[in-house]
C-alpha cells in the first residue's frame, strides 16, 4: 500500500530537468515519512497477528527507519525509471512516425516524376495514347497523394499497380506483357503502401526499358509460413549481383527503410542474371502492426 502511495507521488512530482533542490527536499521528507509509516503499519500488522499491541522496531528504531527509507528509494527509483523508459519509447515512436512521413513525402515526387516521364515520351509519337495516359495518370496520382496509410491490404495495392501498369503498357505496347497470379488468401494481407508498385516500377524501368524485344513481367503473391510472399519477375535486361547488392535505385532503398521501420522480420531479396531479375518480398503477418 505504501508502495502505491510512493508511485502516485512520483507521478505528481516528475523528475526535474534541470535538477532542483526542492525536488530533493520533497523526497527526503517523503522518505522519512515513508519510514515512519512503514514502522507504524508493520507494528499494526504484528499487533493484529499476535492479538496484542506491539511496536516493531527490529534491530532498533533508527536502523528500522533507515530500512524504510531504503525501501522508499527503491520504489521511487523504479517508478522514475519506468517513467523514463515510457518517455523514451514515446519519443522513439514519434521519431519513427516522422521518418515514415519523410519517406512518404519523398516517395510521391519520385513516382510523379517517373509517371510524367511516361506521358511525355508518348506525346511526340502517340498523342492520343498520351492523352489517355494523362487521364489515367490523374487517377493514379490522386490515389498516391491521398494515400496516408503506412500499411495497406494487398487488394488496394494491387488495384493501384494495375492502373500504373496500364499507363506503362500504353508506352511499351506489345513490348510489355504482364502476367499476374494473386492467391485469394493473400488479398487481405498487409504490406507497406507502394511496396508492390516500387518493385513493378523497378522491373519496368530497368528490365523492359532498355530492351527492344518483348519483356514478360510476372507478379505473384501468396501466404506461406504466416507471411505474405510477393514475387516480381521480369525477363528483361537483367543485372549482375554487384549491382543488385547496392540496392539498384532510390526507390528500393526507401522501400527497405520502410520495411525495417514498419515490418520487423521482413525481407527483400533481388536475384538477377543475364535474362531478367526476380524480386522476392516477404512480410510477416503476425508481426505487422
Amino acid at each position: 500500500l505504501l508502495g502505491v502511495a510512493v508511485y502516485r507521488f512520483t507521478q505528481r512530482l516528475p523528475w526535474p530537468q534541470p535538477f532542483r533542490l526542492r525536488f530533493l527536499v520533497a523526497h527526503t521528507a517523503a522518505a522519512l515519512l515513508y519510514g515512519a509509516a512503514w514502522i507504524a503499519l508493520a507494528s499494526v500488522v504484528m499487533s493484529l497477528v499476535n492479538r496484542r499491541i506491539e511496536i516493531l522496531v527490529g534491530p532498533g528504531p533508527v536502523a528500522f527507519l533507515v530500512l524504510g527509507v531504503w525501501l522508499y528509494l527503491i520504489v521511487a527509483g523504479v517508478a522514475y525509471a519506468a517513467a523514463a523508459t515510457a518517455r523514451a519509447a514515446a519519443a522513439e515512436a514519434e521519431a519513427a512516425r516522422a521518418r515514415l512521413q519523410a519517406m512518404r513525402s519523398q516517395l510521391h515526387p519520385h513516382f510523379v516524376f517517373n509517371a510524367l516521364h511516361t506521358v511525355i515520351q508518348l506525346i511526340p509519337s502517340h498523342p492520343s495514347a498520351a492523352a489517355e495516359a494523362a487521364e489515367s495518370l490523374a487517377h493514379v496520382l490522386r490515389t498516391s497523394i491521398e494515400e496516408d496509410r503506412d500499411l495497406v491490404p494487398l487488394r488496394d495495392e494491387w488495384a493501384f499497380v494495375e492502373r500504373y501498369v496500364a499507363i506503362e503498357r500504353l508506352r511499351f505496347g506489345d513490348r510489355l506483357r504482364v502476367h499476374a497470379g494473386i492467391a485469394p488468401d493473400a488479398v487481405p494481407a498487409l504490406l507497406p503502401s507502394f511496396a508492390l508498385q516500387t518493385l513493378v516500377e523497378n522491373a519496368v524501368r530497368h528490365g523492359a526499358g532498355p530492351r527492344p524485344e518483348p519483356t514478360d513481367l510476372t507478379i505473384s503473391a501468396g501466404i506461406a509460413g504466416g507471411a505474405l510472399r510477393v514475387v516480381v519477375t521480369d525477363t528483361g535486361a537483367g543485372a549482375d549481383a554487384a549491382r543488385l547488392a547496392g540496392g539498384s535505385g532510390s526507390g528500393l532503398r526507401r522501400l527497405r527503410s520502410r520495411l525495417d521501420a514498419l515490418c520487423p522480420g521482413s525481407s527483400l531479396v533481388l536475384e538477377g542474371g543475364p535474362r531478367g531479375v526476380t524480386a522476392t518480398l516477404v512480410v510477416p503477418q503476425d508481426e505487422a502492426p
